[in-house]
């Protein structure tokens, strides 16, 4: 069975990069330009792993995290942020909502892959 992942990235070339990669690899994937629209989505559609960016407009990558924290149907959806802020400023706070990666950008996208890799092969 194919899995989805919703990436969540304001960045459009960078979103398209990672959509089109993410796809080429054989993944179902769901690009959202920001917190809001993820949020939104997913009240239709679970995915098997979110990747969002921290510093986006209308609803930021944490202000996202913890809204699924606190839904009872979206809490166990694995999240791995991808940010340009080092790990360490926001490490603690993430760990305590479940995030279950920090992936620093830039990053080469096969080092991007091994890390869904090692999420979704838990």
């Amino acid at each position: 069975m194919t899995k989805k992942i919703m990436v969540v990235e304001d960045t459009p070339d960078l979103l398209q990069h990672v959509t089109d990669f993410l796809t080429m690899e054989g993944y179902d994937v769901e690009p959202c330009a920001n917190g809001h629209e993820a949020y939104k989505r997913l009240v239709y559609s679970i995915p098997d792993l979110i990747i969002t960016d921290l510093l986006m407009p209308k609803l930021d990558g944490f202000a996202l995290i913890e809204k699924i924290a606190q839904d009872k149907m979206m809490r166990n959806i694995p999240i791995a942020i991808f940010s340009a802020k080092p790990p360490h400023e926001n490490e603690a706070r993430a760990l305590s909502l479940n995030v279950k990666a920090f992936i620093k950008k830039p990053c080469s996208l096969d080092d991007l892959h091994e890390v869904i890799k090692s999420i979704l092969d838990k």
